[in-house]
């Protein structure tokens, strides 16, 4: 039976408080994710009752809608029902009388800027995780055209990455998107890399030679300068001159800035963010990948995991790899599959062991959203399942130093991303790891679950 997507958009947003309670809506994998005007609107125990929300999760301004694998289609429709504003922050609007603290509001930010480029950044690394998988396995040679061809196209997501965050972020703000595309894009011009690269020496001062090519932090600071550059001179500049006026005075003050100030100190920014995680973990080491695998499904519940997206993307761009958030996910993921099937197996209740097969499956193959809000967060053993799994599934993976090349929801069919070229033995150990969070979970899960009364 084809599920009614119209319905389920209509009582969400009835719910939600109506399209204009929204300032800005985005879907992830598994999620609507509403930037809300008054959270006092916002009826959640209706939204939970809705045929088709597995949960409602409430973070600061943000009010997130859990779909499971239907979210295309339900955000689809709901745009259908009103129109609702790209940008705008809760800070901005008048109307807005909740008092939210700067935190979520950092963290609504960061999900607005950064949750949007997932899916290209992901789809782009696994496919050069396959194609080093092909070479690794003697498939496909590096000088065949067809993987210079795939690889480079791959490529162009990363390589071009401060012009995706410079898309988002000003969206996100409400600013002119061309405008920032093309001011950070400054960074990244081949005449200006060459320049940096020779001594590039401006007012008797050498200018840091960086390459600005896959950078997040100096992005994120440029745009923020342009933002309050663009306001002041949209306030200031007569309305018959501003359409070339204000651009013009954000290229003569903001690229200057870009190239002396902001990009080095962006740069600097997430070196040093990068180094510190990299020494915490080597400090901590599998310890740290445990501990976080464990407390994932808390951290994702209350939407909090989305803070450590930027380090990921970061890491993987400067380093190359990552070693704590994406290894972490593997077995917080897994152990959310198989504590799922433990209790599919375990149960009497019908209608319980069709949810729960379905989202241990979602949850084996990285969406975990399913599981969580339909199965591990309602039954307290399902979730000493997930932990326990999770927890000594994170001590192999930790262990075994096991790298990330991809930023995206580990899981069965993402398992591409663990391929090391310089060392095999890196996937081969994170489907050990696989498969101790798989086993122990719904070992556990299985032992103490008991249907309720």
């Amino acid at each position: 039976m084809a599920k009614d997507y119209k319905k389920l958009a209509e009582g969400i947003v009835k719910n939600i408080g109506g399209s204009e309670n929204v300032s800005h809506l985005e879907h992830c994998s598994t999620r609507l994710r509403f930037s809300i005007k008054n959270q006092a609107k916002v009826n959640v125990e209706e939204l939970k009752k809705t045929s088709g929300v597995l949960g409602v999760v409430q973070t600061g301004t943000q009010t997130q809608v859990i779909i499971g694998n239907d979210v295309i289609e339900a955000y689809e429709e709901v745009l259908k029902l009103g129109t609702f504003e790209a940008g705008g922050t809760v800070a901005d609007d008048k109307d807005s009388k909740q008092n939210v603290g700067l935190g979520a509001k950092a963290l609504d930010f960061l999900v607005g800027v950064f949750q949007p480029l997932v899916p290209a950044i992901a789809g782009a690394g696994i496919l050069k995780a396959f194609l080093s998988l092909f070479v690794l396995l003697g498939l496909l040679q590096n000088t065949n055209p067809v993987y210079i061809l795939l690889f480079n196209a791959a490529d162009a997501a990363l390589y071009f990455l401060p012009l995706m965050v410079a898309a988002t972020m000003s969206k996100k703000l409400n600013m002119n998107q061309v405008v920032a595309i093309a001011i950070v894009g400054v960074t990244i011009l081949p005449k200006i890399t060459a320049a940096l690269a020779e001594g590039f020496v401006v007012g008797g001062y050498t200018l840091q030679n960086i390459a600005y090519p896959y950078q997040v932090f100096p992005a994120l600071l440029i745009v923020t300068v342009l933002y309050f550059v663009e306001k002041f001179f949209n306030k200031i500049s007569p309305k018959a001159i501003r359409i070339f006026f204000v651009p013009m005075m954000c290229f003569v003050i903001v690229s200057p800035l870009a190239l002396f100030v902001l990009g080095p100190l962006g740069f600097n920014i997430g070196q040093l963010i990068t180094t510190f995680i990299l020494w915490l973990y080597n400090t901590l080491g599998w310890v740290a990948v445990a501990l976080l695998a464990a407390i994932l499904p808390f951290m994702i519940s209350m939407g909090m995991h989305k803070a450590l997206l930027p380090y990921a993307v970061s890491s993987i761009t400067n380093a190359g790899f990552e070693v704590l958030y994406m290894p972490a996910s593997l077995a917080h993921n897994i152990a959310e599959g198989g504590a799922c099937l433990g209790v599919a197996f375990k149960t009497k209740n019908e209608n319980l062991r069709a949810a729960a097969i379905s989202a241990g499956i979602s949850g084996i193959f990285g969406i975990t959203e399913p599981a969580l809000y339909g199965v591990t967060l309602q039954h307290r053993k399902a979730m000493t399942g997930v932990v326990a799994g999770a927890l000594i599934g994170g001590l192999v993976i930790g262990l075994a130093h096991i790298k990330a090349f991809v930023a995206m929801g580990p899981g069965l069919a993402g398992m591409a991303m663990f391929v090391d070229p310089t060392n095999p033995s890196n996937i081969i150990w994170a489907f050990v790891g696989f498969a101790v969070s798989l086993i122990v979970s719904f070992a556990v899960s299985f032992v103490l679950y008991k249907d309720e009364a």
